[in-house]
Protein backbone atom coordinates (compact mmCIF):
# COMPACT_ATOMS: atom_id res chain seq x y z
CA UNK A 1 0.00 0.00 0.00
CA UNK A 2 1.39 3.64 -1.04
CA UNK A 3 2.12 5.60 1.67
CA UNK A 4 0.09 9.05 1.72
CA UNK A 5 1.46 11.98 1.68
CA UNK A 6 2.57 14.90 3.95
CA UNK A 7 -0.03 17.00 2.19
CA UNK A 8 -2.84 14.31 2.09
CA UNK A 9 -2.49 13.55 6.24
CA UNK A 10 -3.27 17.67 6.33
CA UNK A 11 -6.10 17.55 4.29
CA UNK A 12 -7.41 14.58 5.89
CA UNK A 13 -7.20 15.82 9.41
CA UNK A 14 -7.94 19.43 8.65
CA UNK A 15 -11.08 18.35 6.94
CA UNK A 16 -12.23 15.96 9.31
CA UNK A 17 -11.66 18.87 12.23
CA UNK A 18 -13.46 21.50 10.54
CA UNK A 19 -15.95 19.39 9.88
CA UNK A 20 -16.31 18.48 13.57
CA UNK A 21 -16.34 22.50 14.10
CA UNK A 22 -18.81 23.02 12.35
CA UNK A 23 -20.95 21.06 13.87
CA UNK A 24 -20.37 22.25 17.42
CA UNK A 25 -20.64 25.67 16.15
CA UNK A 26 -24.46 24.71 14.49
CA UNK A 27 -25.15 22.69 17.65
CA UNK A 28 -24.59 25.65 19.78
CA UNK A 29 -27.76 27.42 18.72
CA UNK A 30 -30.08 24.14 18.41
CA UNK A 31 -29.32 23.05 21.62
CA UNK A 32 -29.95 26.01 23.54
CA UNK A 33 -33.05 26.48 21.58
CA UNK A 34 -34.55 23.05 22.20
CA UNK A 35 -33.06 23.57 25.98
CA UNK A 36 -34.93 26.55 26.05
CA UNK A 37 -37.69 25.17 24.39
CA UNK A 38 -38.17 28.25 22.11
CA UNK A 39 -39.58 27.33 18.74
CA UNK A 40 -36.84 28.12 15.39
CA UNK A 41 -38.72 28.90 12.01
CA UNK A 42 -36.10 27.46 9.52
CA UNK A 43 -37.66 28.96 6.22
CA UNK A 44 -37.36 32.43 8.21
CA UNK A 45 -33.67 31.41 9.20
CA UNK A 46 -32.94 30.55 5.89
CA UNK A 47 -34.43 33.65 4.44
CA UNK A 48 -32.37 36.08 6.65
CA UNK A 49 -29.18 33.76 6.87
CA UNK A 50 -28.38 33.18 2.85
CA UNK A 51 -27.23 37.12 1.91
CA UNK A 52 -25.28 36.71 4.59
CA UNK A 53 -24.12 33.45 3.83
CA UNK A 54 -23.32 34.21 0.46
CA UNK A 55 -21.19 37.20 1.07
CA UNK A 56 -19.15 35.80 3.49
CA UNK A 57 -18.76 32.30 1.45
CA UNK A 58 -16.95 34.49 -1.46
CA UNK A 59 -15.04 36.67 1.25
CA UNK A 60 -13.97 33.24 2.57
CA UNK A 61 -12.91 31.54 -0.32
CA UNK A 62 -10.85 34.33 -1.62
CA UNK A 63 -9.06 33.97 1.52
CA UNK A 64 -8.44 30.55 1.63
CA UNK A 65 -7.03 30.97 -1.83
CA UNK A 66 -5.23 34.30 -1.06
CA UNK A 67 -3.73 32.85 2.57
CA UNK A 68 -3.17 28.84 1.89
CA UNK A 69 0.27 29.66 -0.41
CA UNK A 70 1.29 31.88 2.32
CA UNK A 71 1.06 29.54 5.10
CA UNK A 72 0.10 26.47 3.91
CA UNK A 73 -2.90 23.97 4.55
CA UNK A 74 -2.12 22.94 7.68
CA UNK A 75 -1.95 26.48 8.79
CA UNK A 76 -5.34 27.38 7.08
CA UNK A 77 -7.38 24.70 8.64
CA UNK A 78 -6.21 25.73 12.30
CA UNK A 79 -6.65 29.85 11.61
CA UNK A 80 -10.15 28.85 9.91
CA UNK A 81 -11.11 27.28 13.03
CA UNK A 82 -9.38 29.07 15.94
CA UNK A 83 -10.37 32.68 14.47
CA UNK A 84 -8.57 36.02 13.97
CA UNK A 85 -6.97 34.51 10.46
CA UNK A 86 -5.48 37.65 8.95
CA UNK A 87 -5.11 39.84 11.99
CA UNK A 88 -3.42 37.25 14.30
CA UNK A 89 -2.65 34.25 12.86
CA UNK A 90 -1.50 34.83 8.54
CA UNK A 91 0.96 37.59 10.67
CA UNK A 92 2.01 34.82 13.32
CA UNK A 93 2.60 32.64 10.67
CA UNK A 94 4.76 34.84 8.24
CA UNK A 95 7.25 35.87 10.65
CA UNK A 96 7.51 32.34 12.02
CA UNK A 97 8.37 31.22 8.52
CA UNK A 98 10.93 34.43 7.86
CA UNK A 99 12.53 33.59 11.11
CA UNK A 100 13.38 30.31 10.79
CA UNK A 101 14.43 31.10 7.33
CA UNK A 102 12.05 28.79 5.17
CA UNK A 103 10.05 29.80 1.97
CA UNK A 104 6.68 29.12 1.85
CA UNK A 105 5.29 26.46 0.22
CA UNK A 106 7.47 24.07 1.13
CA UNK A 107 6.88 21.08 4.05
CA UNK A 108 9.65 22.69 6.34
CA UNK A 109 7.53 26.09 6.20
CA UNK A 110 4.06 24.60 6.59
CA UNK A 111 5.32 22.45 9.60
CA UNK A 112 6.65 26.15 11.03
CA UNK A 113 3.28 27.78 10.22
CA UNK A 114 1.67 25.33 12.12
CA UNK A 115 3.43 24.94 15.40
CA UNK A 116 3.63 29.17 15.01
CA UNK A 117 -0.67 29.11 14.90
CA UNK A 118 -0.86 26.54 17.71
CA UNK A 119 1.25 28.80 19.67
CA UNK A 120 -0.33 32.06 18.77
CA UNK A 121 -3.94 30.20 19.46
CA UNK A 122 -2.77 28.88 22.83
CA UNK A 123 -1.55 32.57 23.87
CA UNK A 124 -4.07 34.71 22.61
CA UNK A 125 -6.74 32.64 24.50
CA UNK A 126 -4.85 33.13 27.36
CA UNK A 127 -4.35 36.84 27.05
CA UNK A 128 -7.70 37.17 26.28
CA UNK A 129 -9.23 35.04 29.73
CA UNK A 130 -6.72 36.82 31.89
CA UNK A 131 -7.99 40.02 30.55
CA UNK A 132 -11.36 39.24 30.44
CA UNK A 133 -10.58 38.83 34.07
CA UNK A 134 -8.72 41.19 35.44
CA UNK A 135 -7.74 43.51 32.49
CA UNK A 136 -10.50 44.88 31.12
CA UNK A 137 -12.06 47.55 33.58
CA UNK A 138 -8.01 48.73 33.14
CA UNK A 139 -7.68 48.76 29.38
CA UNK A 140 -11.98 49.91 29.27
CA UNK A 141 -11.16 53.52 29.14
CA UNK A 142 -7.91 53.12 26.43
CA UNK A 143 -10.72 51.35 23.65
CA UNK A 144 -13.11 53.95 24.17
CA UNK A 145 -11.03 57.13 24.28
CA UNK A 146 -12.67 58.90 21.16
CA UNK A 147 -8.90 59.94 20.00
CA UNK A 148 -7.21 56.60 20.08
CA UNK A 149 -10.58 54.99 18.87
CA UNK A 150 -9.34 55.20 14.81
CA UNK A 151 -5.83 53.79 15.55
CA UNK A 152 -8.00 50.37 17.26
CA UNK A 153 -10.36 50.29 14.10
CA UNK A 154 -7.74 49.92 11.73
CA UNK A 155 -5.45 47.78 13.15
CA UNK A 156 -6.44 44.87 10.76
CA UNK A 157 -6.13 47.21 7.39
CA UNK A 158 -2.01 48.10 8.98
CA UNK A 159 -0.89 44.60 9.82
CA UNK A 160 -2.47 43.46 6.24
CA UNK A 161 -0.54 46.49 4.58
CA UNK A 162 3.05 45.52 7.47
CA UNK A 163 2.36 41.27 5.71
CA UNK A 164 2.42 42.87 1.76
CA UNK A 165 5.00 44.85 2.27
CA UNK A 166 7.72 42.77 1.76
CA UNK A 167 5.99 40.70 -1.22
CA UNK A 168 5.00 44.14 -3.29
CA UNK A 169 8.96 44.55 -2.77
CA UNK A 170 9.96 41.39 -4.31
CA UNK A 171 7.30 41.05 -7.07
CA UNK A 172 6.68 45.34 -7.78
CA UNK A 173 4.82 44.43 -11.45
CA UNK A 174 3.27 42.19 -10.52
CA UNK A 175 1.53 44.34 -7.11
CA UNK A 176 0.88 47.33 -9.53
CA UNK A 177 -2.89 46.06 -10.34
CA UNK A 178 -4.19 44.70 -7.17
CA UNK A 179 -2.67 47.40 -5.29
CA UNK A 180 -3.83 50.50 -7.62
CA UNK A 181 -6.86 48.89 -9.20
CA UNK A 182 -8.73 48.76 -5.54
CA UNK A 183 -8.18 52.43 -4.93
CA UNK A 184 -9.19 53.52 -8.45
CA UNK A 185 -12.64 51.75 -7.69
CA UNK A 186 -12.82 53.59 -4.52
CA UNK A 187 -13.23 56.72 -6.34
CA UNK A 188 -14.81 55.45 -9.16
CA UNK A 189 -17.54 53.83 -7.52
CA UNK A 190 -17.48 55.73 -4.46
CA UNK A 191 -16.73 54.15 -0.73
CA UNK A 192 -20.23 53.18 0.39
CA UNK A 193 -20.71 50.89 -2.95
CA UNK A 194 -17.52 49.50 -2.22
CA UNK A 195 -17.81 48.52 1.04
CA UNK A 196 -20.87 46.81 0.52
CA UNK A 197 -20.01 44.63 -2.51
CA UNK A 198 -16.55 44.23 -1.41
CA UNK A 199 -16.43 40.74 -1.79
CA UNK A 200 -17.67 40.82 -5.20
CA UNK A 201 -14.67 43.37 -5.80
CA UNK A 202 -12.59 41.67 -4.73
CA UNK A 203 -13.28 38.22 -6.77
CA UNK A 204 -12.70 40.24 -9.56
CA UNK A 205 -9.46 42.07 -8.42
CA UNK A 206 -8.10 38.83 -8.11
CA UNK A 207 -8.95 37.60 -11.34
CA UNK A 208 -7.62 40.25 -13.16
CA UNK A 209 -4.59 40.32 -11.20
CA UNK A 210 -4.14 37.02 -12.04
CA UNK A 211 -4.45 37.74 -16.17
CA UNK A 212 -1.91 40.60 -15.44
CA UNK A 213 0.34 38.29 -14.16
CA UNK A 214 -0.03 35.84 -16.66
CA UNK A 215 0.15 37.95 -19.20
CA UNK A 216 3.81 39.41 -17.66
CA UNK A 217 5.25 35.84 -17.73
CA UNK A 218 3.68 34.90 -21.34
CA UNK A 219 6.03 38.51 -22.22
CA UNK A 220 8.88 37.15 -20.43
CA UNK A 221 8.87 40.52 -18.07
CA UNK A 222 8.77 38.12 -15.13
CA UNK A 223 10.49 34.88 -14.81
Amino acid sequence: MKERSFHDRIHTIGRFTVICALVSFMAVPFVLAMVNHIPMNIPQILQNAFPILLTFSISGICENLSFMPIIGSGALYMACVTGNVSNMKVPAAVNAMEVAGHAPGSEKADVVAMIAVAASTFVTTAIVFLGMLFLAPIFAPVYNNPFLQPAFQNMVPALIGALLFPYILKAPKQAIVPMILPVILIFVLGRSFFSSNQSYIMVGVIVLSALYSYSLFKKKIIG
